[in-house]
């Protein structure tokens, strides 16, 4: 794509669009934050009393202030002293750190599992519930305005068009590392027109409803594409994978643990956890060392150096043409300086001072000459050079289709050749547009999108347009007319969840089945 069309097709229409989002507001049911926020309140001081006693049992003293904080010296005394457990690391000061990472091999909130210290566990919960209470139930109530709804400011990175949002922090929410705390926050985000009463009373023909599209491994489909467009020699499975639909997360659990595929579904830690964040590192290049941080920080699940090693290398065995695409990106920092997107933009990633490229080896590895000192500045940029095309396409892709949803079909649509057959789905949709703009029968669409995270958009809208809302999104996120995607013929897989709130959600085709409403293919 010319830079040119980029910005009159993609950034200028996606720009007033994401406006058009933000002045939609995102609703929110207050009672229901209340509510929240009080049992929030009650389980906090239950779970500080338990600690403080253990704490007091072994001749300590702790004690939780109004805030809910301890003092680290004072915890870290309790949980190295106390409890007897061995101190993970150090902070810079020299200090025992006791910061979730360093807990995390003692226990997890994320993902429960047998051995788990219950005492830790608490400590981890008490950090939850605390900052659950202050930046969500306090930070979303402060932020309510008299419409009822939540207005965040998004702001853009320059270098990928990612969209971040502050005041309320609605792309925050804590998905991997309490669940509980998650589901409860986006319960609190419902239709603005004729809600539920309660999650069970719901029925979208007579009430309004949520709806959320994701990208199926939006990262793994573009970094697959770039395997056609970069000339590897070396064939690689993640091609395939998405182009047939199959679970590339699914897919990496069965490398990693060497059974098969179908055990693995979502929902289970194997597939969510390691197989997905190894994913999401290694298809970037990363060490295993790399692999075992994203793990820890992403879902606070703690795995040793040995495990770290043993799965980064299972990946490299079953990937071997991601193994050479990073290869590819590392050599072209040395050939041309520069990474560049499918939409024609370019990043500096300039090597270092007395870097020296020295060739490919007999192995197809890149050999370097690195001064002592710089090889972490290296890496970094290496990463940089991989990792920086596919986000920025990924982003770009994502406004765009909201951007399609909000102005219309202002260009054409298309689809991969290996869709070609059935074509772009769902033409009644092709004149309606969100926001009030035309729908179905020439009335106005009683729809709104309200947020975008990364490689999803979240909406509402009134009773009876959950279907229309639903082929719409469908229609205009498969047939994105990126021509870059579509020489590579790797098509978008949409996963469409609808419900009452955002909290309570089910796949649309459980729900076209349960109220009557039409298929989406």
């Amino acid at each position: 794509m010319r830079l040119l069309d980029y910005y009159e097709k993609v950034l200028m229409p996606a720009n007033s669009a994401v406006s058009a989002l933000r002045r939609a507001g995102l609703p929110i049911d207050v009672r229901r934050l209340d509510r929240t926020a009080e049992e929030w309140g009650v389980r906090l001081r239950d779970l500080e009393r338990e600690v403080e006693g253990e704490a007091a049992a072994r001749g300590l003293v702790l004690r939780y202030s109004q805030q809910h904080s301890v003092a680290p010296e004072r915890l870290a005394e309790f949980l190295y002293r106390g409890l007897g457990l061995e101190p993970g690391r150090r902070t810079p000061k020299g200090a025992e750190s006791t910061d979730d990472s360093s807990l995390s091999r003692y226990a997890s909130i994320s993902v429960p599992k047998d051995g788990d210290h219950p005492l830790v566990w608490k400590v981890l919960k008490i950090r939850s519930l605390s900052k659950a209470l202050g930046t969500y139930a306090r930070g979303f109530r402060d932020a309510v305005r008299a419409d009822g709804c939540v207005h965040p400011i998004y702001n853009w990175a320059l270098r990928t068009s990612r969209l971040s949002a502050e005041n309320p922090p609605v792309h925050q929410i804590p998905e991997h590392s309490d669940r509980e705390v998650a589901d409860a926050i986006k319960s609190w985000m419902v239709p603005r027109l004729a809600p539920a009463p309660s999650p069970e009373d719901w029925d979208p023909r007579r009430h309004g409803s949520v709806l959320r599209w994701d990208i199926g491994g939006a990262e793994a489909a573009h970094r697959a594409a770039m395997l056609t467009h970069r000339f590897c020699s070396r064939p690689d499975p993640a091609w395939g994978l998405i182009r047939s639909g199959r679970d590339i997360h699914a897919n990496t659990a069965s490398l990693i643990y060497g059974r098969p595929e179908q055990e693995f579904r979502k929902g289970m830690v194997e597939r969510d956890v390691l197989g997905k964040q190894t994913f999401f590192a290694k298809q970037f290049g990363a060490g295993w060392q790399a692999v075992q941080r994203q793990v820890r920080e992403t879902a606070r699940l703690w795995i040793d150096d040995a495990e770290a090693q043993r799965i980064s290398e299972a990946f490299d065995r079953g990937h071997p043409g991601l193994v050479e695409l990073y290869e590819i990106d590392k050599e072209r920092t040395a050939t041309l300086g520069y990474c560049e997107d499918g939409y024609g933009r370019r990043r500096w990633v300039g090597l270092p001072e007395g870097v020296r490229y020295l060739g490919r080896g007999s192995d197809g590895r890149t050999r370097w000459s690195i001064p002592r000192g710089l090889g972490g500045a290296v890496a970094h940029l290496w990463h940089v050079a991989a990792n920086t095309p596919t986000q920025s396409m990924n982003a770009t892709d994502c406004i765009w289709m909201i951007a399609l949803s909000y102005h219309g079909e202002y260009v054409e649509l298309r689809v991969p050749p290996m869709w070609e057959r059935q074509g772009v789905q769902h033409p009644e949709a092709a004149g309606w547009r969100l926001h009030g703009g035309p729908g179905p029968g020439g009335r106005p669409f009683q729809a709104w999108y309200s947020n975008t995270v990364h490689d999803s958009a979240w909406g509402d809208c009134g009773p009876g347009y959950l279907e229309p809302f639903a082929k719409l999104a469908y229609r205009r996120c498969r047939a994105l007319p990126f021509d870059w995607r579509l020489e590579a013929d790797v098509p978008y897989r949409v996963d469409i969840s609808v419900g009452p709130d955002f909290g309570h959600l089910r796949s649309y085709a459980a729900a076209a089945k349960e109220f009557g409403l039409g298929a989406l293919e």
